[in-house]
């Protein structure tokens, strides 16, 4: 029974230990971890919205690129603005002219629907339009010849009508203009995209293009964030251009969820760039956003449960391991107890002989 109480002290005392560093050491370990593997996903969320916006942006600098050349070709040809007697003749004659280069620049890119000048009504009156240009229903189908013969140019510059807001924004601001997703008679969602065109300090006319919008689609639906996570896209108005199950014609960002992420929109506008967290349901989730240089906003969702799921995962090796360490620690323990104890009750029985008998000259003799 003494060998068994002392073995049991022992196995007692090597356990706790171990058990008082092994699980010290993993459980702080583990908490460096989470915050590494926490800050991880954060950094991957926000690295996802940034490249998204990189690959989005390479395509509408392409769209920027054929109307800066549409304006270069306008004012090659026109060192001043045409006149109001002439413009009826010059236009024609500059949509003949120059009917290849425009149609080579639109099939430069896929996604161009149409490609075309308008020159500004508030210079050349109102009864015409002067139109010029090319456009196609589909990514395969010809560039056919436009000229504005259907479209009346007192609509275009009326300040109430969104619609042609591509013609009168430009003139009132001297900016480009992005527009709102719109179906095509085709069927088909396109955006308009317009720049003004500048000759002697005036805007006589404007380079329009419209592009379909599938391919913005087909980026962000791709995108697979965790397991549920998804990218979306709003425009400069923070109005849903692309999300799985919101659309452009319900409410904004700022109305959504009875207007619960309002009080990030402000944030999102003037920061461009970060990550905001929210719950949903009562889950974690957070958005992680970047502005592209048109105004449009590219999100990256995410629930919080999935982005640190190796979390978990971590704190289950840990304790696994922890466990481990300990069972083997306390086989090897039991297994040498009898080598560990038998020293010492040997010593303690001799003790007690020479206490009683008085013989000093008693010896200890055990093998270990």
């Amino acid at each position: 029974m003494k060998f068994n109480r002392l073995a049991t002290r022992i196995l007692a005392v090597v356990i706790s230990l171990l058990v008082a560093a092994v699980g010290g050491i993993a459980f702080f370990s583990m908490s460096r971890g989470g915050d590494a593997l926490a800050e991880s996903a954060e950094q991957y969320e926000i690295a996802l919205a940034e490249s998204l916006s990189y690959q989005l942006e390479a395509t509408f600098n392409r769209f920027d690129g054929i109307l800066k050349a549409l304006s270069a070709l306008v004012t090659t040809r026109f060192s001043s603005p045409p006149s109001v007697d002439a413009v009826d003749i010059v236009v024609p004659q500059f949509g003949a002219q120059n009917g290849k280069f425009m149609t080579d620049l639109g099939v430069q890119s896929p996604e161009t629907r149409s490609l075309f000048v308008v020159f500004n009504p508030e210079i050349y009156g109102t009864e015409k339009t002067f139109l010029t240009g090319f456009e196609r229903t589909g990514q395969d189908s010809m560039f056919m010849f436009i000229d504005g013969k259907d479209v009346s140019a007192a609509d275009l510059i009326d300040r109430n009508n969104p619609e042609t807001a591509w013609l009168w924004a430009p003139l009132d601001t001297g900016a480009a203009y992005w527009g709102d997703i719109r179906i095509s008679e085709g069927g088909e969602e396109v955006v308009t995209y317009s720049q003004p065109i500048l000759l002697e300090g005036k805007i006589p006319a404007v380079a329009v293009m419209t592009f379909s919008f599938d391919f913005v689609r087909e980026l962000l639906n791709s995108i697979k964030i965790h397991d549920t996570g998804y990218a979306f896209l709003l425009n400069r108005d923070l109005k849903y251009l692309h999300h799985p199950t919101l659309s452009f014609d319900g409410p904004g960002f700022r109305e959504v969820v009875d207007g619960s992420f309002a009080k990030f929109a402000d944030g999102i506008v003037n920061d461009k760039k970060g990550r905001i967290s929210y719950l949903w349901g009562g889950v974690p989730k957070t958005m992680s956003y970047w502005t592209l240089e048109n105004g449009y906003v590219v999100f990256a969702a995410a629930d919080v449960n999935e982005s640190l799921a190796a979390v978990g995962s971590m704190r289950r090796a840990v304790y696994v391991g922890i466990a481990a360490i300990l069972v083997v620690a306390s086989t090897v323990v039991l297994i040498f107890s009898r080598s560990l104890a038998r020293p010492l009750r040997a010593v303690a029985d001799r003790a007690l002989y020479v206490a009683e008998s008085g013989d000093l000259s008693a010896a200890v003799e055990v093998r270990t």
